[in-house]
């Protein structure tokens, strides 16, 4: 699929739906441009695991399953916030595609397809960036865009990094992405993009390949 883009967005939006809204009608704005899947974040779901976790002392297994779960929940939302009607659930690819052939915007819940292919680690070092990377290399994206309540990757002189490789993110040892999303990045070779989720505005330029304020990671 040509110009196809993963787009995962942060659960820190659900404090905000304000963004999200803004971000949904750039989507839709830009879809003569490009064509998008959505991925969600764990959000607060995501968290209330980690802390059942610590109170109940369940596995790292039982934890990694539930999390995905709690990216649905979050995802579920998405969708239910959507008023314009564009933003349609997908339970596994092939639905994604379907969603796209309607000229929509699909969100991936992603149980089914992890569950499937079972290739990721099960425990926190995995958290949704790795798995909208991982899903974003499944389909063959184009590349694989993170929106963040931050600008993107920062200097140590908290100068934002326009561009760098890959090899360069992992060395900064940066904590803005999960450490297994930057050996997945290594292995599929997919361009990464991160933006700040308070302006969706940028993903404009994200799309057209021109300069903005955001931090592009190549192969």
């Amino acid at each position: 699929m040509d110009n196809l883009f993963v787009l995962k967005l942060s659960g820190h939006m659900i404090y905000h739906s304000e963004v999200l809204a803004k971000t949904i009608h750039e989507l839709s704005s830009l879809a003569q441009l490009a064509r998008f899947i959505l991925v969600p974040g764990g959000s607060v779901f995501a968290d209330y695991v980690r802390e059942l976790q610590v109170k109940m002392g369940f596995s790292d297994d039982v934890a990694h399953w539930l999390a995905i779960k709690a990216m649905e929940m979050y995802g579920a939302y998405i969708a239910g916030i959507d008023e314009s009607g564009i933003i349609i659930e997908a339970h596994d690819l092939v639905e994604a595609c379907e969603v796209l052939r309607q000229g929509k915007i699909p969100i991936v819940m992603p149980y089914r397809i992890i569950k499937k292919f079972n290739e990721l680690p099960h425990d926190w070092s995995v958290t949704s960036d790795s798995i909208a990377l991982y899903i974003a290399n499944l389909i063959k994206a184009d590349m694989i865009v993170l929106a963040k309540p931050v600008d993107g990757v920062l200097d140590n002189e908290g100068n934002l990094i326009k561009k760098m490789t890959i090899q360069e993110l992992d060395q900064l040892n940066t904590n803005i992405i999960d450490q297994y999303a930057v050996k997945l990045l290594h292995n599929t070779k997919l361009p990464l993009v991160i933006y700040n989720m308070f302006k969706p505005f940028i993903l404009r330029n994200i799309v057209s390949r021109q300069p903005g304020d955001y931090t592009l990671v190549t192969p």
